[in-house]
């Protein structure tokens, strides 16, 4: 997830390109946490450098117990446990529990590295979560899933002011999150017993996060998100996938899959209660002659008007993720916004 930055305002071209994820040993990196606030100097994202989005594992063998069922409260699914968990949360070998649990992925944090076109880190932002200090379960905040190579796609909004992207609103170290159900879209066939809402994450130049909730994408992820304006108006247009369970799915699995429209929300995420998913269009694979598939992918969300890009990696040996790119380039200064 990479994001080229030449303005946060500033038009930043969407440029989306894969690239490693570094998952552990991250300690050393100055993680500059904001908590929706400025931080008192121009701009955090300098024209004509290079934003980078990654994911870094939290490396704890208490992340999971060895023996315990999989997917998490599966028991209380129709669909089903898969077995035990046959190795703790060590890295790499805690992704050895994908034989029993084909849902598996652990929450993980998110950092924005800004990046000189001569390859040197100039400095990098850490995506608010409940391992900072001063987060709480109250709090604002976004991670990720460890190791999709799906998510965190960056992209430039239509004004140039803001890059988006998408993530769980959970804590780090949570299991199967990625393929939990949304509270709001709930496949009792999805074996992943657990409600997890999905967000769009919104920074400005200055560095400040805003999250608005959705119940899209019940049952898989959310990968990409655009800010842009329709009859004056801004929306979040998105992509992702739905579904984790049976076939037929429920109305709202299908709803909620492919391109989705989404109006911001100006309030923190503990005072957010987002509705039912709003599909920017539907399309039919059957209207072309072709056979029948999952019902989330026979009929599926049409494509949005505007750009969404996102590019994933090739599965990596050693400690990776996926990374998406953007590029901004520079244009009029803009005053902060409150």
């Amino acid at each position: 997830m990479i994001a080229n930055i030449s303005n946060l305002r500033r038009s930043w071209s969407a440029l989306t390109r894969p690239i490693l994820v570094i998952s552990i040993l991250i300690a050393t990196i100055p993680a500059l946490a904001q908590n929706s606030q400025s931080f008192g100097h121009d701009n955090f994202f300098q024209p004509g450098n290079l934003v980078v989005s990654r994911s870094v594992y939290d490396n704890l063998a208490s992340n999971v117990t060895v023996g315990e069922p999989l997917p998490p409260n599966c028991v209380a699914t129709s669909g089903g446990c898969g077995g035990t968990a046959g190795f703790n949360g060590l890295y790499p070998f805690v992704f050895n529990n994908d034989a029993d649990d084909g849902s598996f992925g652990i929450t993980s944090r998110i950092f924005l590295d800004q990046i000189t076109p001569f390859g040197f880190r100039f400095s990098t932002l850490e995506v608010p979560n409940n391992l900072q200090p001063g987060i709480t379960s109250a709090s604002d905040q976004l991670v990720t899933s460890f190791s999709s190579k799906s998510e965190l796609a960056l992209n430039l909004s239509k004004d140039g002011r803001y890059v988006t992207f998408m993530g769980y609103v959970a804590p780090v170290n949570q299991l199967d999150a990625s393929n939990s159900n949304t509270p709001g879209v709930i496949d009792p066939t999805n074996p992943v017993g657990l409600n997890t809402i999905r967000a769009v994450a919104q920074v400005d130049q200055f560095g400040n996060f805003h999250f608005t909730e959705t119940n899209a994408y019940s049952g898989n992820n959310g990968r990409a998100a655009i800010l842009a304006k329709a009859n004056g108006k801004d929306y979040y247009y998105t992509s992702g996938n739905a579904g984790n369970g049976g076939n037929p799915e429920p109305t709202g699995i299908v709803l909620g899959a492919g391109a989705q429209i989404i109006d911001p929300s100006d309030e923190p995420e503990r005072l957010q209660a987002p509705g039912l998913p709003t599909p920017v269009g539907t399309f039919n694979i059957t209207d072309l002659g072709d056979k029948a598939d999952k019902s989330a992918r026979t009929t599926t969300s049409a494509a949005s008007p505007f750009s969404i890009t996102s590019s994933t990696s090739p599965k990596a040996a050693a400690a990776t993720g996926s990374t998406h790119s953007i590029l901004l380039t520079p244009q009029a200064r803009r005053a902060p916004t409150a």
